[in-house]
């Protein structure tokens, strides 16, 4: 039989063929594109919808946390470890505090007195004479020197006078290998103090557990919920060892009138100043947490308690304070 196809014909078919191969190569690597745009298109916007329904979560246990605290100013004048915003679900594995079970996962937290710690800017008030001798005695007790209280003064006081000595305004900062100026404001967080001349990060590491920074001045101590540390700091000659036992004696029983405190075995005979602590406080840290499917979320809230009916919600914080 004669082949009627000639050489021409026999190349034009397999240009086809092979057009009809990329064609169909073309079309497979787009639909395989379009499949995976649209599956990372679902996944974010799950993520999303996550993140989002884990906030509401969050604040939903905020908001919890303030009803705890309205209800315990209703119940009485004074705050400890004793009142219904500081109890722990011992059966809470994730040590919080109290937890929740919700859709796909759950939801809890705690509450800190933070006025169980003392607040630095305290020493913003130039009066508070009381404020600036627990701090000293703060750096007494870590081994630092008491003189370094100056360039912590200077970061907050609203001059540019530095004191002396070790003291340290814009001057000192602007000619460091990064230069910033100082503050001259309140601390929005204790760790500015790794920003203030001469204080290193284990000098941090040692002051941070007793400090806070709260958004005023003339903020007392509770001394029911105080650290060992912090009651150190107001009764001088306090040994570490007595600073455990006096806080674990009034976790237990908590006192009523700082009159009690100051006749506490522990503490009679000691130099205690009459100022600057208290039984009561008005700032608390409310710490929640979410676990939703695969998603992890926690928010730490300042709340400012003035009354059962005013409480208020300065400051959020997902990255911590």
């Amino acid at each position: 039989m004669r082949n009627n196809k000639t050489p021409r014909a026999r190349w034009q078919r397999g240009v086809a063929i092979i057009l009809a191969v990329l064609v169909t190569s073309l079309a497979t690597m787009l639909s395989v594109s379009l499949g995976s745009n649209q599956a990372l298109f679902f996944r974010r916007t799950e993520n999303l919808l996550r993140h989002d329904q884990a906030y509401q979560y969050l604040l939903g246990a905020e908001y919890f946390g303030k009803t705890l605290l309205a209800f315990d100013a209703d119940q009485n004048k004074t705050d400890s470890m004793l009142d219904a915003w500081a109890q722990k679900d011992p059966k809470d594995p994730s040590g919080m505090g109290y937890s929740v079970p919700v859709e796909q996962g759950k939801v809890g937290g705690s509450i800190e007195d933070l006025q169980g710690r003392f607040n630095i800017n305290n020493l913003a008030d130039p009066k508070d004479k009381v404020s600036l001798e627990a701090f000293q005695e703060l750096l007494k007790i870590n081994g630092i020197p008491v003189d370094m209280e100056n360039a912590v003064l200077d970061w907050l006081d609203p001059d540019q006078n530095a004191r002396f000595p070790d003291g340290a305004e814009d001057v000192d900062y602007l000619q460091g290998e990064r230069a910033y100026r100082a503050a001259n404001a309140f601390m929005g967080s204790v760790s500015e103090l790794l920003f203030i001349k001469g204080f290193t990060y284990k000098m941090y590491e040692a002051l941070a557990p007793a400090l806070i920074a709260l958004p005023a001045t003339g903020v007392t101590v509770n001394v029911n919920t105080a650290k060992p540390l912090v009651l150190r700091m107001f009764v001088k000659g306090l040994s570490e060892q007595d600073a455990k036992q006096l806080t674990d004696d009034l976790a237990k029983n908590p006192v009523t009138d700082i009159k009690d405190f100051l006749s506490n075995s522990l503490v009679t005979g000691k130099p205690i100043p009459t100022t600057g602590i208290g039984v009561s406080s008005s700032y608390f840290m409310t710490h929640a947490y979410v676990f939703i499917g695969s998603a992890r979320a926690h928010l730490d809230s300042l709340i400012y308690r003035t009354s059962a009916k005013d409480i208020k919600t300065l400051q959020r914080s997902q990255g911590g304070f």
